[in-house]
């Protein structure tokens, strides 16, 4: 028997060290994880019906970046429930510059803090 999942999470990222990273703690955890190397194939699940209980978000990204995609969040009412986390070594943006995000991850992650944000993060949605 399969255990159930804790909770969906999908992980944007253009680098696939820090997915596999992210993803790796995440599944050992209990969680689901899908993965996207950029805005435009993370918004691509979701137009097929994905709804995860939480989006990973990276800002720089090639094809469509972080801002693109927090942006088509707020577009789309039946997407603006789903929590966004964003993961970033960019530290010029803080949670009130990043409208629809419910934390901010630095890079390089911590694992204790992802697992600490990602619990917070389902247990709420």
């Amino acid at each position: 028997m399969v255990p159930k999942s804790r909770g969906d999470v999908l992980i944007v990222d253009d680098d696939p060290d820090i997915r596999d990273a992210l993803g790796e703690c995440l599944r050992y955890e209990g969680y689901a994880v899908q993965a996207a190397a950029d805005g435009r194939a993370a918004l691509d699940r979701l137009e097929i019906g994905f709804r995860p209980n939480l989006i990973l978000l990276d800002l720089m990204m090639p094809v469509l970046n972080g801002f693109d995609v927090l942006n088509a969040l707020k577009q789309r009412p039946d997407w603006q429930s789903i929590p966004v986390v964003v993961v970033s070594a960019n530290r010029g943006y803080g949670v009130d510059d990043l409208g629809g995000t419910v934390g901010i991850l630095r890079k390089p992650v911590n694992m204790d803090q992802l697992l600490e944000v990602v619990e917070q993060a389902v247990s709420a949605s």
